[in-house]
């Protein structure tokens, strides 16, 4: 038995890189484009399926659909190793992966799926394609996107309309858990069993398990006794949970006769959420941002907040200033004596040692007299900058005004500018301000 295996070029320019998944028609590998560096999927039929003509089947089916954005692209096709092997852009990770890593998905994100599987079931509806495999293995999606992708069209039908539906059963076609009551019941699939398929994939994808889910465990009738309660149950019963959303389009749905072509418009607009003036959703494992009217007025009231917050504290630090230049005489006094040096050397080493121990708050009340020094203990504690602007009457003023711009816009550099413009600056400043006095 022939198998791929890593580092096998296929048409002199694919690489397989490694398996990425295998079912009962064949594998999937990841695989590369030496010359463009594009990832591809590398779909590898069993060879014991090739009698079935599964992959051959889904080549023609990609050819047919070629065109529509959000169904695999066609790369190459052909035998290799006697293996049938068709080569395909790689899309991204399916829904089962993304609702493993973000545990749920939110209203919003399912709306979005549903939005875009009505369309992409709609287009290649047009070209009478019926895909009859709906489930969430089969939409992929990647971050950085706001489109999903149908995969896996293996057993999809090129559906030709007819007067009427043929009475012949036929062998069921589909994955139980989410395949139409027609496909239970051996009859031809139409479009709308494609529509019955999504609800319940979307059903499942908000709450994790359909009605029949304890069906599925079971071996030996298992395919009746879920098709029996899917033709018993009501859709109420089916979407209990479920946003009105839901139960709304699994009504219109069970409305629809075989042949009947579906108002897919209709059905989308049942999940356009109107709330807050969305102009479009985003997926949950995607770094898109919500664009919508309210978001945008909120961004504008916020940097308006955020300039009265900048204003308010200009007029701060210039009030505080103002303050400062009426009292600078009384507030702060120097005594230089002969031990003034290793005073200032002492205070100076213990408020370094504070600074490095902790970048929450600087000593800068060393200035302080006496008198300003018992004043400031009756005070509850002050802030960083608030401590700064107090005791700092040498910096000039624009550079003040400068550095709470920069505290606004950055913490950490204000940190930074408070330890080596405040500690440093005041340490020693002052006392080379006197010192010149003294001499002149």
């Amino acid at each position: 038995m022939y198998e791929l295996q890593q580092g096998d070029m296929i048409g002199d320019i694919y690489k397989v890189k490694k398996l990425l998944s295998q079912g009962s028609f064949g594998k999937v590998y990841i695989g590369k484009n030496i010359e463009s560096g594009m990832k591809v999927a590398i779909k590898v039929e069993k060879q014991e399926m090739q009698n079935f003509l599964s992959l051959e089947r889904e080549v023609e089916i990609l050819k047919k659909l070629r065109g529509i954005p959000q169904v695999p692209q066609l790369l190459w096709y052909g035998k290799y190793k006697e293996l049938q092997v068709m080569i395909t852009k790689m899309l991204g990770f399916d829904l089962i992966y993304f609702l493993k890593k973000n545990k749920k998905f939110s209203i919003e994100c399912i709306f979005n799926i549903a939005q875009q599987m009505i369309e992409i079931l709609e287009n290649i509806h047009k070209k009478n394609i019926i895909h009859r495999d709906l489930k969430p293995e089969n939409i992929l999606g990647k971050s950085h996107s706001d489109q999903i992708y149908l995969i896996d069209f293996g057993i999809a039908k090129d559906f030709v309309k007819s007067k009427k539906q043929s009475k012949a059963k036929i062998p069921f076609i589909g994955t139980s858990r989410y395949a139409s009551v027609t496909a239970h019941r051996g009859l031809e699939q139409s479009k709308r069993d494609d529509l019955e398929s999504l609800g319940y994939v979307l059903i499942y994808l908000l709450k994790q398990k359909l009605p029949w889910s304890n069906y599925e465990k079971s071996e030996n009738d298992r395919l009746e006794r879920i098709g029996q309660l899917k033709y018993e149950i009501k859709p109420q019963e089916i979407c209990e949970g479920c946003p009105q959303q839901l139960l709304n389009y699994m009504t219109q749905v069970a409305q629809l006769n075989h042949q009947q072509i579906p108002n897919y418009q209709k059905l989308k607009s049942i999940f356009q959420l109107k709330i807050n003036h969305k102009q479009y959703m985003i997926f949950d494992w995607s770094n898109t941002q919500f664009v919508n009217s309210k978001t945008i007025q909120d961004k504008k009231n916020n940097n308006n907040n955020q300039k009265q917050n900048k204003y308010d504290s200009v007029q701060h630090i210039k009030l505080s200033a103002d303050k400062m230049s009426s009292r600078h005489l009384h507030t702060i006094t120097f005594h230089v004596d002969s031990n003034a040096s290793s005073c200032f050397n002492s205070q100076q080493s213990s408020s370094m040692q504070h600074s490095f121990g902790s970048h929450q708050s600087v000593q800068v009340d060393f200035l302080n007299s006496d008198s300003s020094v018992q004043s400031q203990k009756k005070q509850n504690k002050l802030s960083t900058f608030d401590a700064f602007i107090i005791n700092d009457d040498i910096m000039p003023i624009k550079d003040q005004l400068q550095l709470m711009e920069l505290e606004n816009q950055d913490l950490e550099i204000k940190h930074n500018l408070l330890h080596y413009h405040s500690v440093y600056y005041n340490f020693k400043n002052p006392f080379q301000g006197i010192l010149s006095l003294k001499i002149n």
